[in-house]
């Protein structure tokens, strides 16, 4: 083999090395930004969660009934102990007539984990109600099935129980 042939392969040999090294940098870097991108994306998802709870709980304190039920889906499914499933709003306002009673409401989040494409997210709470003496009425746990709905979230499924 002429050294012109021996350098040609060789410069190849380097050039084909330093692609496949360059390929696979990419291709890390592509793996930690989608890593990063889907941390940003639940985080952004509980942080809306959060938000959208919170709100419901100035519903329930204002004794607002429309105002709690515009955070659920058309099609709610109501689980609460000793009751049969309810299904749809008409069906969940007619257990919702507490809310009318005055009292304080407390939903602490305990944990909010979305799904991978952010579709749906499980929320569980700790849920506390007292009249304004600081009586309790309830002090139970609970989880909110919500379903993305265009742009925004919806409690798709709504389940509380006593401890």
């Amino acid at each position: 083999m002429s050294p012109v042939t021996a350098c040609l392969l060789a410069l190849l040999t380097v050039g084909f090395l330093v692609v496949k090294q360059d390929a696979s940098v990419l291709q890390e870097v592509e793996a930690d930004a989608l890593a990063v991108e889907e941390a940003e994306r639940a985080t952004s998802v509980s942080d809306k969660i959060t938000q959208l709870t919170q709100g419901m709980e100035t519903c329930v304190d204002n004794e607002d009934m429309n105002c709690l039920l515009a955070y659920l889906d058309d099609n709610v499914r109501v689980m609460r102990e000793h009751h049969p499933v309810q299904i749809g709003k008409t069906e969940a306002r007619k257990h919702m007539k507490w809310i009318e009673h005055d009292f304080d409401a407390t939903l602490e989040i305990k944990e909010i984990t979305p799904s991978t494409d952010g579709s749906i997210v499980v929320e569980r709470l700790k849920i506390t109600m007292k009249f304004p003496n600081g009586t309790s009425i309830f002090n139970g746990k609970g989880v909110f099935v919500w379903k993305k709905v265009n742009n925004d979230y919806k409690v798709y499924i709504d389940i509380f129980n006593d401890n």
